[in-house]
């Protein structure tokens, strides 16, 4: 079965970047090289289209990713919880808490 090769002038275009962004991303993609020829087999360009979606799926509105958690996820044996908006908001209550609480301290008592 033949294996349909791109140029990077045309998976530059066909994912909308810089031909130097590609060269300088290849490795990321996934790369053949015959000589000073680069060439990009067409299912390893749409496999690293498709891994580099993100954002909140309609079921998980609430659910931020960042890429770093993507990878840690893959991880055998990591089960960190993703973090929430709620999540946020509830670390950001905790916050305005104490910041009140510090702002009622008599400013000789914070000397100390």
């Amino acid at each position: 079965m033949a294996r349909a090769l791109l140029r990077p002038e045309q998976v530059a275009e066909w994912l909308g970047m810089s031909l130097s962004w590609v060269y300088g991303n290849k490795h990321l993609i996934g790369y053949l090289q015959f000589g000073a020829a680069i060439r990009f087999e067409q299912c390893a360009v749409e496999r690293y289209a498709e891994s580099c979606k993100r954002g909140p799926q309609p079921e998980e509105r609430d659910t931020w990713e960042s890429q770093s958690d993507i990878g840690k996820r893959e991880t055998v044996g990591w089960s960190r919880k993703r973090t929430t908006v709620n999540d946020i908001s509830a670390r950001l209550r905790v916050i305005e808490r104490e910041k009140g609480k510090h702002e009622n301290t008599p400013h000789s008592a914070r000397q100390k």
